[in-house]
């Protein structure tokens, strides 16, 4: 059956087997409020590195009415797909996937998780080829706020 959504996971899972099995090198810089530490020319473990992004998928038949979606099209081609959450409880808010030539050159997503303790917010980037960020605030209602953030840039 196909996916009512744009694929993400079946997206991402593909992104995942090709950089483990090119082997893709990255400089890696993770940030913690005012720390960062920055890792370079690594082999990463791209499966978790990119577990957020798969787990932003949208594909759930339940679904098909809680998020709008939107796609700009240039004569045959597709500009671009944007979904926007339409249930405030859902954790992934939006979804942006711009594409050139029929393939994805960005994917923009928001994230946002709510508990009685904290709200979480994130923002994921990735852009084929290039690498991803995500950048995260957590608002906590006794500890005040965190940010961290997440930038990967792959080598060739």
């Amino acid at each position: 059956e196909d996916p009512y959504f744009f694929d993400l996971a079946g997206f991402f899972n593909a992104e995942i087997k090709q950089l483990n099995s090119a082997q893709t090198k990255a400089n890696k810089t993770v940030k913690y409020n005012e720390k960062e530490d920055v890792v370079s020319d690594q082999k990463l473990d791209y499966e978790k590195e990119l577990a957020v992004f798969v787990h932003s998928d949208i594909n759930k038949l339940s679904w098909r009415e809680k998020y709008q979606g939107d796609t700009i099209k240039e004569g045959n081609e597709i500009r671009s797909i944007t979904y926007k959450a339409l249930d405030d409880q859902l954790k992934t808010r939006s979804i942006a996937i711009s594409f050139e030539q029929n393939q994805v050159t960005q994917i923009a997503i928001q994230n946002r998780l709510k508990s009685i303790m904290a709200s979480t917010w994130q923002k994921l980037e990735y852009v084929p080829g290039k690498g991803y960020q995500v950048h995260g605030k957590q608002q906590m209602r006794l500890a005040g706020e965190d940010t961290m953030g997440i930038e990967v840039e792959f080598k060739e």
